[in-house]
């Protein structure tokens, strides 16, 4: 009898990018018309990383409990009692430690809707852009969510991480911030 061994595993890639040039700017504005009006635009998003000064921060998360059972329900539910869809991310100010009963952030800060999610290989990529004006601070905590709305703790906490172990990432409103989500289901 061979024995499986399910494991869900998550990695944060955090990008901040320093815009100075007119042309970063430019691009910085264009990106934020292309969100407006519904456009696709993390292949810009991209073009804006490779163009500016970037710092490249990497984190490994958790997926608490919650964020485990919303997953067994729905693989076992005639009526789940949430989308497992993960469409909203948080920024937060907390360095407490990370802990598998987490249901949200310890101090949510900012949220948004998710910019892209796509899949292959049993692999899950979710990315959320924070633009230059969105918001700013020291950001110690981040979280990915799923059947959220734009308020505050709202949703399901799916996975939760310090950022740089906790020390946090300062962003300027002449920064911008992608976070890039990787779950590897092996």
């Amino acid at each position: 009898m061979k024995k499986e061994n399910l494991k869900l595993k998550g990695i944060y890639k955090i990008t901040k990018a320093k815009i100075e040039t007119p042309a970063q700017w430019a691009l910085h504005d264009k990106i934020q018309d292309f969100m407006k009006s519904g456009k696709e635009y993390i292949s810009l998003v991209r073009k804006l990383n490779k163009m500016c000064k970037t710092e490249i921060f990497v984190c490994e998360n958790i997926i608490p409990t919650v964020g485990r059972g919303l997953l067994a329900n729905n693989l076992t539910s005639s009526s789940p009692d949430n989308d497992p869809r993960i469409n909203y991310t948080a920024l937060g100010t907390s360095a407490t430690a990370v802990a598998n009963s987490d249901i949200k952030l310890v101090t949510e800060f900012y949220r948004k809707g998710t910019a892209s999610a796509t899949n292959a290989d049993n692999i899950a990529y979710v990315t959320c852009f924070y633009t230059a004006a969105e918001t700013s601070g020291t950001f110690k905590e981040s979280g990915l969510f799923c059947n959220g709305t734009g308020a505050a703790d709202s949703g399901v906490l799916f996975s939760r991480v310090l950022l740089n172990s906790g020390t946090g990432i300062v962003k300027s409103v002449t920064e911008s911030l992608t976070i890039d989500y990787v779950i590897t289901i092996s």
